[in-house]
């Protein structure tokens, strides 16, 4: 069988897990998605949280409620991609293998690699 391994279960990572588990085959390939994160927050509803129009439990959901039942959620974050040899190592030991890597983990801001965006001089 062959292994389909996406890394990230965010917007993308669940896009691509539902689109794709109906587009392939599921008797020949066997779909993985690993995402460290065990909460999905619908960044949007942030919006009408102070207005009262939607709560926490509005925009705070299990990512598993997402990923249907036939594919494989791994719930362990990641430690590194060894491309030579097809295979995600996590930092619990668990070395998954697969013969095609999505990447979707998301980006995350890093103002400190950027000068003056600590210092508030936007100006530069």
């Amino acid at each position: 069988m062959k292994k389909l391994l996406i890394l990230g279960a965010g917007t993308a990572g669940t896009i691509m897990t539902n689109h794709l588990r109906r587009t392939i085959n599921l008797d020949e390939w066997k779909i993985t998605l690993v995402d460290q994160y065990p909460k999905h927050y619908y960044q949007p509803g942030f919006l009408f949280l102070p207005f009262g129009l939607y709560s926490e439990r509005d925009v705070v959901k299990p990512k598993r409620q997402f990923i249907p039942d036939e594919i494989e959620y791994v719930e362990a974050e990641i430690d590194r991609i060894d491309a030579e040899n097809n295979k995600v190592l996590l930092k619990d030991g668990l070395q998954l293998a697969y013969d095609i890597l999505i990447v979707a983990t998301g980006v995350k801001t890093a103002p400190d690699q950027t000068e003056g965006m600590l210092d508030g001089d936007f100006r530069s």
